[in-house]
């Protein structure tokens, strides 16, 4: 059954399952589809052909084996949806959060308060981001990962998470993503590689490819990706 509030707006085309919560002032506009064991908290509004809380599924292609019960997905208050973003069950979002158009968040993901996730990104499963960090067009976040608070990620980064590329069997050992600490700044088309730790305060400069583990206050650039200087401080 479901719990839905009598100042929320809902259009008439919207699709919504048993099992939804919505809270105060939350708007749904045309054709947006809402899944079992989703909340929506007050203030939030949803455009247009939006699915919330969608089970991940495979007809037995994936290594990686889906779980039979997920987590509630929770949205939090005052977030804002752009049409066409697909979020997953089990996934954990807090308040004042802009997502762009078409962007896409997997299973189990927490993300916290005042970011912005732009147009096309995408963000794969069980991935951790801090709040007040911004991850602009375009960019691929990969299953495993962690990112910080007050994170720049510019247009077109792409992060990996398995070094054996598929050719070995999946195992969450060897599967992990980058983590990127607190107050990172990721310049237009850096490539991360797996299990890359990227310190606090660092900047990757545009097109890096990075390899190693960067330090804390150190600007890295090229490809390899190498240290060029400490951030400047002032």
């Amino acid at each position: 059954m479901n719990k839905i509030s009598k100042t929320a707006k809902i259009a008439s085309t919207a699709i919504i399952y048993d099992g939804v919560e919505i809270e105060d002032d939350v708007i749904i506009h045309d054709f947006v589809v809402i899944y079992p064991n989703t909340i929506i908290k007050k203030g939030t509004e949803i455009y247009e052909n939006c699915v919330l809380g969608k089970l991940p599924t495979s007809p037995g292609s994936t290594s990686r084996k889906l779980k039979k019960e997920y987590c509630k997905l929770i949205i939090g208050e005052n977030c804002i949806l752009c049409p066409s973003v697909v979020l997953y069950t089990g996934t954990q979002i807090g308040h004042n959060n802009l997502f762009g158009d078409y962007c896409s968040i997997r299973e189990e993901c927490r993300i916290g308060c005042n970011c912005i996730i732009s147009r096309n990104v995408s963000i794969n499963y069980n991935t951790s981001i801090g709040n007040n960090t911004k991850i602009m067009d375009n960019t691929h976040i990969t299953g495993n990962m962690k990112i910080g608070n007050h994170v720049f990620i510019s247009v077109l980064v792409s992060t990996t998470n398995d070094n054996t590329m598929g050719r070995e069997e999946y195992n969450e050992d060897h599967v992990c993503g980058p983590t990127i600490k607190d107050n990172v700044t990721v310049g237009a088309a850096a490539n991360i590689l797996p299990g890359i730790i990227i310190g606090n305060n660092a900047i990757v400069g545009a097109s890096a490819l990075v390899t190693k583990n960067v330090p804390d206050n150190k600007v890295v650039m090229g490809i390899p990706a190498k240290v060029i200087r400490d951030v400047d401080t002032n």
